[in-house]
């Protein structure tokens, strides 16, 4: 049997995080050591609690640290995409998890310090909580074996058009140029992936049919809304997390990811760049089937 690889998830939990942690626990590929939280998609005490929720409901108890309330550098407004709380006003019972003391900082930290060998770092939320890291504790860059990051666009814009405002990096785009200027190995899983392996109803109906949690993940898929799907719910997210346990099932290439600025939406852009010298790998295609397929065999392995 093959050695488990172990990483750190760092979330905004909302809809698609939720299915991340679900998928990152219930594969026989990873081993989670830490999940940190970090500001997105609603602020961040609902984002943890948001976390703890889905881990008590789980049954699972994976150390979560709580992360930054807010963007390195200027916060930007949050796109309440997954409901008011971030999943879609389901109400979660029982739960008694808590948050370890360490923040998210300072866990991660002594978990890199702690190993031998180097960890996975798989981040569905914006980078706000790497960034800190690196240039808090610059030592630890070594102990990141590679960075997986769903992030971006692989469209390179027309000339004369403005990019796409991808959410993760539109949120904290100074602490996405941090972690780009990093020595980092740096995977990007592009909002490409989420839109083209995107759950149809008919997935849903066999999720809420799947188990109690599939059931569960049905009640709050009713409050996603991506307009890019017309016709089910998009797995940002999870996309990253299947990069993780099976890179085969993705086709990448090498490409230059740079921030730019633009006054028409305040903020920073993350825009790909074929012609430059590449900094990164991003993905420019999906097994859509194989996804499907990890995504159901993981989601059968919940036993709630």
């Amino acid at each position: 049997m093959h050695k488990k690889i172990p990483i750190i998830l760092d979330v905004d939990t909302g809809i698609d995080d939720a299915v991340s942690i679900m998928m990152a626990l219930k594969s026989k590929k990873l081993d989670v050591k830490l999940i940190v939280t970090c500001h997105g998609n609603t602020d961040i005490d609902n984002i943890t609690g948001n976390t703890l929720d889905v881990l008590a409901t789980l049954k699972e108890d994976i150390p979560v640290a709580k992360g930054l309330a807010g963007a390195l550098v200027k916060d930007r407004s949050h796109v309440f995409a997954h409901g008011v709380d971030g999943l879609g006003g389901y109400e979660y019972k029982n739960n008694r998890l808590k948050p370890i003391e360490d923040n998210a900082l300072e866990a991660t930290h002594k978990l890199l310090q702690s190993v031998a060998e180097p960890i996975t770092y798989l981040c569905v939320s914006p980078v706000s909580n790497l960034a800190n890291l690196l240039q808090t504790y610059p030592e630890d860059a070594k102990k990141i074996k590679e960075a997986i990051i769903m992030v971006g666009s692989n469209v390179e814009p027309a000339t004369g058009e403005l990019p796409y405002r991808e959410f993760n990096a539109s949120v904290d785009p100074e602490a996405l140029e941090i972690v780009l200027a990093s020595c980092i190995k740096k995977t990007i899983i592009s909002m490409e992936m989420g839109h083209t392996a995107y759950l149809t109803w008919q997935d849903v109906y066999k999720t809420k049919y799947t188990n109690n949690f599939g059931a569960i993940l049905e009640n709050i898929y009713r409050s996603y809304n991506d307009y890019h799907v017309k016709n089910g719910i998009a797995t940002h997210d999870p996309c990253a997390v299947a990069y993780a346990i099976n890179p085969n099932m993705f086709e990448v290439t090498p490409a230059h990811l740079k921030v730019i600025y633009y006054q028409e939406y305040s903020t920073g852009v993350g825009v790909v760049d074929y012609k430059e010298k590449p900094n990164v790998l991003i993905t420019t295609c999906i097994n859509i089937k194989k996804f499907k397929k990890l995504y159901f065999k993981c989601l059968k392995r919940c036993k709630i």
